[in-house]
């Protein structure tokens, strides 16, 4: 396979429309980022696009194919802090996606090394890259040229927590205390009755 020609450049409010193509040409049914499923409904994923380019606090670049002319990557990263206590920045590559029928042919390295020199002109020294935990492909490719694994980060809804952990809803919360009072006065109430008789 013959290695791409890219050319990186930043994403304008003009590409919106290649970049939501080149969204829906790739599986991301296994990637979860953000802890939920990429959205793949078209007008959704051009309005978060659009809201990425125009916030400013993303950076959203994009790999251009030479020869054609078509946008064939993307990369979205912002500066972010690692830990709580420790804090170390870090640019954040929350989004690495390469079209299919051009992987393995230096676009996705491309994309990186253009998010090495954000991060130095960003004075950070670190890059932190988001991938899919079931994505063997990505997590691969990312440990071959050097990521390491950082943490397990382990996702629950407040649902799924608040039914394992035992809370309830405050309005549950009322019932069951007014349950348990009256429970009480009727056992205070059959012990008077017991005692008198």
């Amino acid at each position: 396979m013959s290695r791409v020609c890219a050319r990186i450049r930043p994403a304008e409010l003009a590409d919106v429309d290649d970049l939501v193509a080149l969204i829906a040409s790739i599986d991301t049914g296994s990637g979860v980022f953000s802890g939920r499923p990429l959205e793949q409904d078209d007008a959704h994923v051009a309005d978060r696009l659009r809201d990425i380019l125009e916030c400013g606090d993303r950076d959203l670049l994009v790999a251009v194919d030479d020869l054609s002319g078509k946008i064939v990557g993307l990369l979205v990263a912002k500066v972010d802090e690692i830990g709580a206590i420790e804090v170390v920045h870090a640019l954040h590559v929350t989004h690495l996606m390469v079209t299919p029928r051009v992987r393995r042919r230096g676009v996705g390295r491309a994309l990186l090394a253009a998010a090495v020199h954000l991060a130095d002109e960003r004075g950070v020294d670190r890059v932190l890259a988001t991938v899919s935990s079931g994505s063997r492909e990505a997590n691969r490719y990312l440990a071959r040229i050097g990521f390491a694994p950082l943490v397990m980060q382990r996702l629950a809804s407040t649902a799924t927590l608040r039914r394992s952990l035992g809370i309830v809803d405050a309005h549950e919360r009322v019932a069951l205390l007014r349950r348990a009072r009256l429970r009480a006065s009727s056992t205070a109430l059959a012990a008077r009755v017991v005692r008198g008789a």
